[in-house]
């Protein structure tokens, strides 16, 4: 796996405990995994206390073939834009069934279409692939993640390589004494 997202609770946007940071790890994207499975073990999500991870960068790993470090672009959140997502509330539970989802008209479906700037969002009704609500974990929806971000400058930034056309779902399960996150890669 490597690492996808390290985001710390953000009030509403982010509805984390308080001191707590979410880490979210994918499945490499060279490797031979199950990445639209929650519980393959190949995409992971758990959240560590701020307190516990220190004040201090972690060193940076070496890239094997020439001793340097391995440094990769990092995309921050400088601030979250609360809106509506355009599902009904009456249509939301079908949003969590893949039949019912299948059986809406394309409007409700996808209500913003399939425009970049609606799939990575915070909470909500998930926006789904073309693949739809499939093999779905417990909970409801977290965070999901596009392959892409639009940035203010009008360009855009490869987030991760979720197979070209895919989104990473994030879930959590509140119903246990510790909430449980999970995580998958739908296309």
């Amino acid at each position: 796996m490597s690492h996808l997202a390290q985001l710390p609770a953000d009030g509403e946007a982010l509805p984390l405990a308080s001191g707590e940071v979410l880490f979210l790890f994918k499945c490499e994207w060279d490797s031979i995994c199950s990445f639209w499975e929650h519980d393959a073990g190949t995409n992971g999500a758990f959240v560590v206390q701020g307190a516990d991870l220190g004040d201090a960068p972690a060193p940076l790993p070496s890239d094997a073939a020439d001793g340097q470090p391995a440094l990769l672009r990092e995309i921050g959140i400088a601030a979250w834009r609360a809106d509506d997502d355009g599902v009904p509330a009456e249509l939301e539970e079908a949003f969590y069934d893949y039949q019912a989802h299948f059986d809406l008209p394309d409007e409700a479906a996808h209500p913003r279409g399939w425009a970049s700037p609606w799939c990575t969002k915070s909470g909500g009704a998930p926006h789904w692939t073309a693949n739809g609500a499939q093999r779905l974990p417990a909970g409801r929806l977290f965070l999901q993640i596009d392959n892409w971000v639009d940035l203010p400058d009008g360009s855009t930034a490869e987030v991760a390589n979720f197979c070209s056309d895919g989104i990473a779902y994030v879930f959590v399960d509140r119903s246990q004494a510790q909430p449980v996150y999970s995580m998958f890669i739908n296309r």
